[in-house]
């Protein structure tokens, strides 16, 4: 028996700045309403996205569960901002709207996500990024693939139960991305967080 691995930092303090979007408020009211069944299924097993909180994850510029050897994630943020920021809106600037179709539940050993697939422009984006600029020391490469997190896991419950149930829900959704935005979030995952930027898609 396969059992889930809680994570322990959720809805602690940790600041982070990362580039992400969100959905369009009826994308984000279906997926809410498959957290709500993921919830009433396995409430005191898990932990459920608030709506507000819901995002597609691009990349870290500073991670938020990295320690950085203790320094000031502010001022490593006044660092690097300058040429993350240029470096991100000189990539942007020639992208036009990206269609990200979500079509799959995951289970993984510590988180329920959905993921979805594009025409290869997150990956570019990423990987675009990581040839303009140095990622400073701790912080996590960008996924490989394009994932919203909806649940994470607090107690060791049986993974089995979880895919079994998931097995019997599905998500069929486009998302068009129209920008992108760099948030600072100071509470995991993403639960009070500030939008300081937007870049548009042309």
């Amino acid at each position: 028996m396969t059992k889930a691995q809680p994570v322990d930092w959720l809805k602690k303090p940790a600041l982070g700045y990362m580039m992400n979007s969100g959905f369009s408020d009826v994308n984000a009211d279906i997926l809410a309403n498959l957290i709500s069944e993921i919830d009433a299924e396995f409430s005191e097993a898990v932990f459920c996205m608030p709506k507000p909180s819901l995002h597609i994850t691009l990349l870290d510029w500073i991670a938020p569960l990295t320690d950085y050897d203790g320094q000031d994630k502010d001022r490593l943020y006044e660092t690097i901002s300058g040429d993350y920021d240029r470096a991100m809106a000189d990539i942007l600037s020639s992208l036009g709207p990206i269609e990200v179709h979500f079509d799959e539940i995951v289970v993984s050993p510590n988180t329920i996500f959905v993921r979805g697939h594009d025409d290869g422009s997150f990956q570019k984006i990423r990987e675009q990024f990581l040839e303009k600029v140095e990622l400073l020391p701790g912080t996590k490469l960008p996924p490989q693939i394009i994932h919203s997190s909806l649940a994470r896991f607090t107690k060791p419950i049986d993974l089995g139960k979880i895919n079994a149930f998931m097995a019997s829900k599905a998500v069929n959704i486009i998302e068009t991305v129209t920008s992108f935005r760099l948030v600072r979030s100071t509470r995991e995952p993403q639960l009070e967080f500030e939008v300081l930027k937007q870049y548009q898609l042309k």
